[in-house]
Order: C-alpha cells, then structure tokens, then sequence
C-alpha cells in the first residue's frame, strides 16, 4: 500500500514534514518556536527524518517508508519483551499488533506516533530488566539498563508528550520495590535531563504557537479511549474479557448507550472516513451510532476487568507496572481538549499486548482469523486517508 500510496501529503503529513523542511533549513529550536508551526511532534521526528532525508528527499511515498521500518522495530522488541528472545510466543506478540485496525493508518502514513514507539517500546523493554533483573542494587549489569531505560523514555517522551505520563510510574516504583531506588531514581534522572529541556524551550507541553489546544480535559474522550483499548484487546485477545453475567451485560449495554447519547459526538463516529465512504453520510452516522454505543459498553466491560486484574496482580511489580503504565496512558486523551484520535493510543499498544499475554497453546487459526480481520479493516481505513 505504500508502494502505490500517492504522491501529495496525506492528512497531518502536511504539517509535520513542512516543520521537517523549516527545520533542515533554519534549524529545529526556530522552526518548532515558529508562531506558523502547526506541528505539535518534539525533536525526534525531525530527527529521524533528517536523517533519512538524503534517501527520501522529504518525498511523500518515501518518507512513509519509515514509519514502516519503525513498525517492525517496535514489533521486534515487543517480541523480545514478552519472551526476552526469538520464541513462538514473542513473535506471535510482535505479529499480532497487525490486527489491530488503527494502527495502520499511523504506520503506512509518514505521523509522529510510530518514531516515539520505538523508543518507548525499548524504554518498556529496559524496565523489564530493571525490576526483574537479580543483579546487585549497584551492579554494572543494573545500573547501565537504568540508564538505557532513562534514555529510552526521555527520547520518546521527546517524540510524543504523552509518553511523560509514564514518568510518575516509574517514580511509583520506588515504594513498591523499595531495593531499587538508585537504578529507579537512575532512570528518572536520565529521563528528566534527557528531555526537560524541550518543556523549557516552549515554556509548555507544546510549541508556542499551538498552546490553545491544550486546555481542559473531555470526558467524552476518556470514553472514547476506554473503548478504542478494548476494540484492541478484542483483536488481541478476546478471552482476556471477563463477560458478565445476562443481567449485568444488560446493564452494561444500557449505560454504554446512555454514554453515548450524553457524551459521542454523533459527526465524528469511530472509523469515520470508512463508515461514510462506505455508505453514505446518514446510514454511515446512524451505523456510527450504534458502534459507538457496543464500544463504549466494551469499554466499560474492559475498565472492569482491567481493574480486577491488575489488583490480582499486585504483588507482582513487574505487572504492577504495566497495568499503571498502561491505565495512565488510556486517560491521556482526555488532555488532548482539541480533538480525539485513534492514532494517540497507538502509543499504548506495546504495553497492551504485554498485559492480555497471548497463550502460544490456542489453536493457530484464531489468531490468524483475528489478524486476517483486523489487517483488513486496517488496509481499509489507510486506504480512505491516501484518497
């Protein structure tokens, strides 16, 4: 699909690689302080595609290319994450992110989320070694993967703000493995020096020129992300929902709809462009309607049993980690006050599909099912952005 994507821009492309281009001409700091950037992506993106530049040229088809590179980077060490080397378990984790539709308009497009990925799915990946590892509390072993997870999250942190959210987690960290405090403290120096200074710079948590976008939070959005997660979750791995009982699920159902009545904004359903493309505007919003309300009933359903499983899991600090991890990164869209997107919980994935833990002894046909789906509504929905 990239091959044949076209030429022009697509979507928020535009803003993005023209603060690329106004950053190889008159330098980053100018550039992202410049009262016409509408690029609200820190460093790392430019970074990243200054130096692919002299093979892409800053050209649309090409620079979508690495965003595809990014893809596989992050599903290799999801890979590594979840089984720390090259088994069934870890690649079928890495594989399966193809069955989640939204990501594939973030990495077939040339957007700031893939980049920033990367860098936190090593920041996960270090972290992993830093509260399992059994190594001395001052070891050499210990205190260079605090640093490399300190790194890691400043660099993504630097490619997409939300990912500071993950800060106050790791800093949570301290009391529940209390042995741990200097790689802990290690880490969040790291982090911290790594990319403070991009917040000084802007003298906010996003360029100058776009501070009205953020302000407030929305509710609505914190639904609309409970319920993105669990459309994931049901890609990913369905059996890891609770269902409830007849009586309950009833209830639920009842509550996702009076959710949706109060909070959806009817003009913007989930996977807009493709409900409408595909039949038209009103029975595109009609149907949007009620997808929006079976979403948000799942969402409630996930936040229930995400809830239950994480307090199952709290004596082990690993799982502790990535349940905070991952319930601070569902409640940042509810910061973003301007819009809501699928794309900003793409971020979230890498630690998504550590936590549902897809069991290598179901029958292979399931998961392949699941991708097939998924892959398709994905191919789908990038196929509406490129036109």
């Amino acid at each position: 699909m990239i091959a044949t994507s076209p030429q022009k821009r697509c979507y928020d492309e535009y803003y993005h690689l023209n603060l690329v281009q106004d950053a190889h001409e008159r330098g980053w700091n100018t550039a992202s302080t410049s009262p016409k950037n509408e690029s609200a992506a820190g460093p790392l993106y430019a970074a990243i595609h200054l130096i692919a530049r002299p093979v892409t040229q800053l050209e649309s088809r090409a620079v979508r290319w690495v965003n595809y590179f990014c893809l596989l980077l992050v599903m290799v060490t999801v890979a590594f994450s979840a089984s720390g080397g090259f088994s069934y378990p870890g690649w079928l984790a890495g594989f399966s992110l193809m069955s989640v539709p939204f990501i594939w308009p973030t990495s077939g497009m040339a957007l700031t989320e893939l980049p920033a990925l990367v860098a936190f799915s090593l920041f996960i990946l270090a972290m992993k070694q830093v509260i399992q590892g059994r190594d001395g509390i001052l070891s050499f072993h210990s205190l260079s993967w605090a640093i490399a997870s300190g790194l890691f999250l400043g660099l993504s942190v630097l490619g997409r703000q939300t990912y500071l959210v993950a800060v106050p987690v790791v800093g949570f960290m301290c009391f529940l493995i209390p042995r741990k405090w200097p790689s802990i403290l290690l880490c969040l120096s790291v982090a911290g020096t790594s990319c403070v200074w991009l917040f000084m710079l802007w003298r906010g948590l996003v360029p100058p020129a776009l501070s009205s976008v953020n302000g407030g939070l929305r509710l609505e959005y914190g639904i609309l992300s409970l319920s993105y997660v669990a459309a994931a979750t049901l890609f990913l791995q369905p059996n890891w929902m609770a269902v409830p009982t007849k009586g309950i699920l009833a209830g639920v159902l009842a509550l996702g709809i009076t959710l949706t009545l109060v909070c959806a904004d009817y003009a913007n359903p989930p996977a807009k462009s493709l409900l409408l493309g595909a039949f038209g505007q009103v029975a595109g919003l009609a149907l949007g309607f009620i997808l929006n309300s079976l979403f948000t009933t799942a969402g409630i359903i996930w936040a229930w049993t995400a809830v239950q499983r994480a307090w199952q899991s709290r004596q082990d600090p690993w799982r502790t980690f990535l349940f905070l991890t991952l319930f601070t990164l569902v409640v940042t869209p509810m910061k973003v006050s301007h819009l809501f997107s699928s794309r900003y919980l793409v971020g979230l994935l890498g630690v998504l599909i550590l936590i549902v833990e897809l069991p290598a002894s179901s029958p292979p046909r399931w998961y392949t099912l699941r991708i097939l789906i998924g892959s398709m509504l994905g191919a789908a929905s990038l196929w509406t952005y490129y036109r």
